[in-house]
């Protein structure tokens, strides 16, 4: 049977170790609970720093920082409390510093990986393409992917997600300037069939095909990010002086399905891929009886 101390015990533990870190912020867990202990109050060196943690006082420095302010005047200290407040902000200075750099060096691992992972799966497709390969690509050993990410699956996604969101800011962009409703659409579809036909690693990753053998859970985060895509063009389309007989969502699906299918035909020659993308919301418009 567990022992369950009742809430008024529990508060007044929580108070006498409040009350020593503010006397004696000098003390590490281990002493609290002895001298909490010598005075009848029964609690554990980990329940000391449970305590503390709620709190936000499980460092000397952050013990040091409440008395102080509790106190309104660092001159209050003692010699010694004062000389170790001094030590402990340029400890907590260098681990700052520390785990900014940590931080930044886990960035550049990261993006490292995931340029190798969207180079090896542009190649290889997602069924074809292994950790193992990855991390031989990324030069980490195979146990060090899983601290970036849980699985390929995850891995896959953040990949697809970074090609989708180069491509959406690239449109975003490209439209900014203009204001007519027409040169906007135009310009988006220039920008979209210039990323479609990108040999990218990135952009290669972005156009996979979603008929492929992907599990529920990964479809659902890739299309919840060409979501986001697409969302641009129902706007646009929306916003364009289209004639009042046009079905827009017809449209939409349309050109939509127009811009990715040029993946499958085109080839360099007479058309630019941005003269391609603007000749195709031409023509599905014409078409739609303007």
């Amino acid at each position: 049977m567990t022992f369950q101390r009742k809430p008024s015990e529990r508060h007044e533990i929580t108070l006498a170790v409040l009350q020593m870190a503010q006397e004696n912020p000098e003390m590490g867990q281990f002493s609290v609970a002895e001298a909490l202990k010598a005075k009848g109050v029964k609690i554990s060196p980990s329940g000391v720093r449970s305590i503390w943690k709620r709190h936000g006082l499980e460092t000397t420095y952050q013990r040091l920082m409440a008395r102080t302010a509790n106190s309104g005047e660092v001159e209050q200290l003692s010699p010694s409390l004062l000389n170790l407040l001094k030590r402990e902000k340029v400890s907590h200075r260098l681990r700052r510093l520390a785990e900014q750099q940590e931080n930044t060096l886990t960035d550049v691992r990261r993006e490292k990986l995931m340029l190798a992972a969207a180079k090896v799966f542009s190649r290889k497709g997602y069924a074809g393409s292994s950790l193992k390969e990855i991390s031989a690509a990324a030069g980490i050993q195979p146990n060090s992917l899983y601290y970036h990410f849980k699985s390929k699956e995850d891995l896959f996604a953040a990949v697809h997600k970074r090609g989708m969101e180069r491509t959406v800011t690239a449109i975003r962009d490209s439209i900014a300037p203009l204001k007519d409703p027409m040169e906007r659409l135009e310009q988006a579809c220039a920008t979209a069939v210039h990323y479609i036909l990108d040999q990218n690693a990135y952009a290669v990753i972005a156009r996979v095909d979603m008929t492929a053998r992907l599990t529920p859970p990964l479809k659902r985060r890739l299309n919840a990010d060409r979501a986001k895509f697409e969302d641009i063009f129902r706007e646009l389309i929306e916003a364009a002086p289209l004639a009042p007989s046009t079905d827009k969502s017809l449209l939409r699906l349309a050109l939509l399905g127009a811009m990715n299918w040029t993946n499958a035909w085109y080839k360099p020659g007479r058309l630019s891929p941005a003269e391609i993308g603007r000749g195709l919301i031409r023509n599905l418009v014409a078409n739609q009886g303007m």
